[in-house]
C-alpha cells in the first residue's frame, strides 16, 4: 500500500543493495559520545527509501538494544530533527500527525487538510482512519468535525468518508450534466454548495477536469476558478480552489505550496518538510513555476544541518529524474529508426533496381577492360620494383579507376 500522493514515488529510490548493519553502526558510531555528527546522519537517512529506513530502525534495535528514532531525537534539534524525525516515520504515521497538526492550535491549515486527504485513494484513507485512531485514540472523523464548521466541515467530512469515483471511463453525458448543474447551482440568489459537493467529492479526476471544460464551455470562457471565487468565501473557498488545482495536476498543487513555503515571508518550515517528504515528481513542475532551481531556493533560504539534508534530497530525487528521462530517451531512440537510415535503405534499395539492368550489359566488357588493365598495372608496377603490399593497392586502386571509366564509356 502506497501512502505518498497519489501518483508520485516518494523522495528518494534509494541502494538496491543497501546494508542495514553497517547504516546501524554508521549511526551509532555517528551519536555515541560527546557530540553528534550530523553528516553523517543526513548521509545515512537521506539515500535510503522509507521501507529501508524501517529495517535500519529495527536492525538499530537488534544491535543496540536502543530506538533508534528516541536517540534521534534527544541527539537533535530544531527543523532539522523535525526533517529527520519525519523520514524515519512510517508514510501513514506521518500523515496522520500532519493532518492532525493541520486541525490543531488556532485556524485550520485548508490547503494542508485537503491536500492530505484528496490525494489518497479509498484504501488509503480507510488505511490512514485506521491508523488516526490507533495513534490518537478517536477517529478522524470526529477530531475533524469537532474543529471545523459549515460547509467546510460537510466538505471535509465527505472527502474523509470516501467513495470517490477510481474508474478510468468517463461518461461524456454525465459530464456535460455536471457541468450544466454546477451552472445553475450558482445562479439566482444564494449558493447551491450541495451540488458542489456532490460532485467534487463523488467524480475521479479525469471526469473532473473535462467537467472544468464542459462548464468553461457552457459559461462562455468563465473558468471554474473564476465561479468558485465569485460565489464561495474564506476556508471553504480555499478547499474548493485546493481541490480544483489537485484534480488539474497534483504535481503542480505541491509546486505551488512549495513556492509559497520558500520564498514567502519567512521559510513555512512545516510545509516545507511534509512536501519534501514526498518531493520526486514535484521538481519539475516547481521549477517550471519558480523559473529557478528547487536546490538553489532551498539553499539561499535555509542554513545549517537542515539546509545539508534538504539540498541532499533535493539533489539525489533530481539526479534520479534524469537517469529515468535519460533511460527513457534512450528507449525511444532503440525503438525508433532514424529518418536518415530510412532514406539510406530507400536509396539503396532503388539504386540497386536501377543499376541490374546497365551491370548486366556491361559486365563482360568490364571484365574483359579490367584483365588488360590489370597486366599492364603488374607490369608497370614490377617493373619500378616497389613494394609487394604498395604494388597491390596500386593494383587495386588502378583496377577500380579503369573498370569505372569501362563502364562509364560502355555506358
Amino acid at each position: 500500500m502506497g501512502f505518498y500522493t497519489t501518483g508520485s514515488s516518494g523522495t528518494v529510490s534509494g541502494p538496491a543493495d543497501y546494508d542495514a548493519e553497517a547504516a546501524s553502526k554508521k549511526l551509532y558510531e555517528g551519536m555515541k559520545g560527546l557530540g553528534t555528527d550530523e553528516n553523517v546522519i543526513v548521509e545515512v537517512i537521506s539515500s535510503h527509501t522509507n521501507e529501508q529506513r524501517q529495517e535500519i530502525k529495527d536492525k538499530y534495535k537488534t544491535m543496540y538494544g536502543k530506538d533508534l528514532v528516541e536517540d534521534l531525537e534527544t541527539e537533535l534539534g530544531g527543523s532539522f530533527a523535525k526533517i529527520v524525525l519525519g523520514l524515519m516515520k512510517l508514510p501513514e504515521e506521518y500523515i496522520v500527525e500532519s493532518i492532525n497538526q493541520a486541525i490543531s492550535g488556532l485556524g485550520t491549515d485548508e490547503y494542508a487538510l485537503i491536500g492530505l486527504l484528496c490525494t489518497r485513494t479509498n484504501d488509503e484513507l480507510d488505511e490512514i482512519k485506521k491508523a488516526y485512531k490507533e495513534k490518537f485514540e478517536k477517529e478522524m472523523e470526529e477530531d475533524v468535525a469537532e474543529d471545523l464548521s459549515g460547509e467546510f466541515r460537510s466538505l471535509v467530512v465527505g472527502i474523509i468518508n470516501g467513495g470517490r469515483d477510481e474508474s478510468e471511463e468517463v461518461d461524456s453525458d454525465k459530464v456535460k450534466e455536471d457541468a450544466k448543474n454546477l451552472l445553475e447551482a450558482s445562479e439566482g440568489a444564494g449558493t447551491r454548495e450541495e451540488v458542489f459537493q456532490s460532485i467534487f467529492n463523488q467524480r475521479s479526476y479525469e471526469h473532473m477536469r473535462q467537467v472544468f471544460e464542459a462548464y468553461k464551455e457552457l459559461a462562455e470562457g468563465k473558468e471554474i476558478e473564476e465561479l468558485i471565487e465569485s460565489e464561495f468565501s474564506g476556508s471553504l473557498q480555499a478547499a474548493y480552489m485546493a481541490l480544483v488545482k489537485i484534480f488539474k495536476n497534483v504535481a503542480e498543487f505541491y509546486a505551488e505550496r512549495l513556492k509559497v513555503a520558500i520564498k514567502g515571508a519567512g521559510t513555512d518550515d512545516e510545509t516545507l518538510i511534509r512536501i519534501i517528504v514526498d518531493l520526486k515528481d514535484i521538481i519539475d513542475s516547481y521549477e517550471s513555476k519558480a523559473d529557478s532551481k528547487l536546490v538553489d531556493d532551498i539553499v539561499s533560504d535555509t542554513s545549517g544541518d537542515y539546509k545539508l539534508i534538504l539540498e541532499k534530497l533535493v539533489t539525489q530525487s533530481e539526479a534520479e529524474v534524469e537517469e529515468e528521462v535519460t533511460a527513457t530517451n534512450a528507449g525511444d531512440m532503440d525503438e525508433t529508426v532514424p529518418p536518415e537510415a530510412e532514406g539510406e535503405e530507400k536509396a539503396e534499395g532503388e539504386g540497386e533496381e536501377g543499376g541490374d539492368e546497365e551491370k548486366k550489359e556491361g559486365d563482360d566488357e568490364e571484365k574483359k577492360e579490367d584483365g588488360e588493365e590489370e597486366k599492364a598495372d603488374d607490369a608497370e608496377e614490377a617493373k619500378e620494383g616497389g613494394d609487394e603490399e604498395k604494388a597491390a593497392d596500386g593494383e587495386d586502386g588502378a583496377a577500380g579507376e579503369e573498370d569505372g571509366k569501362a563502364s562509364k564509356d560502355e555506358e
